[in-house]
């Protein structure tokens, strides 16, 4: 268990670290409305239950680093569930999400196989804990394999719609989260105290949310699936 001190958080540095968190559940609520009805009720129930986890990361984080700011105490189960329940989250969204590129497959094989890939998700990221310490890198790396499946999927969407904007808003999301995910390793090359690294790392995770409730809006505004609608005129 890593030593946190209240120093290195502030008052401010939690408020303000609740603004992805705003910017990602308004995201969320459009991709919900949308696909809802849009999928399969097994993938749409994934995409809920990931926007709900991921949410649930986020406000647990930065009520971790307001409680420490506050000297209150250093509630550290709030900041050592970040990683695995953000990791979960961004899974689930990923699956419910890259079902869109497969749909015609689904329609034909049914609801039973769509069902099984949860429980073998929900496994094998209840397993990761056990590796320790190490297991900071397993959950990243399914945090970057969840954001690629995102981004695939609300990428394949905009080309098909020939929006380009919200393809290259997309993308800025995706490279966001990756950077957010290299951050651990880059503050320590780049010789960043933890107070640095940490308004580093909430300029770019801001950045990247922006990104995509922009794209999502957008998206909406014209229609996730408007290209149906044209190619059937």
């Amino acid at each position: 268990m890593g030593e946190y001190y209240a120093q290195d958080y502030s008052i401010i540095m939690g408020l303000v670290d609740l603004l992805p968190v705003i910017l990602f559940t308004l995201s969320g609520c459009i991709i919900i409305k949308v696909m809802f009805n849009e999928l399969r009720k097994p993938f749409a129930v994934m995409i809920c239950s990931g926007v709900t986890l991921s949410i649930t990361a986020g406000l647990f984080k930065a009520l971790w680093k307001i409680l420490l700011a506050l000297n209150v105490c250093d509630f550290y189960p709030f900041n050592v569930m970040f990683m695995p329940t953000q990791s979960l989250g961004f899974i689930l969204m990923g699956v419910g999400l890259i079902s869109l590129l497969f749909k015609k497959k689904e329609e034909k094989n049914g609801d039973k196989v769509n069902v099984a890939t949860l429980p073998v998700i929900l496994a094998t990221l209840a397993a990761t804990p056990a590796i320790k310490e190490d297991g900071s890198i397993v959950f990243i790396a399914f945090l970057v394999i969840g954001a690629a499946m995102i981004a695939t999927s609300l990428s394949y969407l905009a080309v098909k719609n020939k929006n380009w904007i919200c393809l290259i808003l997309f993308i800025v999301n995706f490279v966001g989260l990756i950077i957010m995910g290299a951050m651990k390793p880059l503050s320590s090359k780049m010789g960043l105290d933890v107070t640095a690294a940490n308004w580093v790392e909430q300029s770019v995770n801001t950045v990247a949310q922006a990104a995509l409730l922009l794209g999502a809006y957008l998206m909406n505004k014209k229609g996730f699936f408007a290209y149906k609608q044209e190619k059937a005129n």
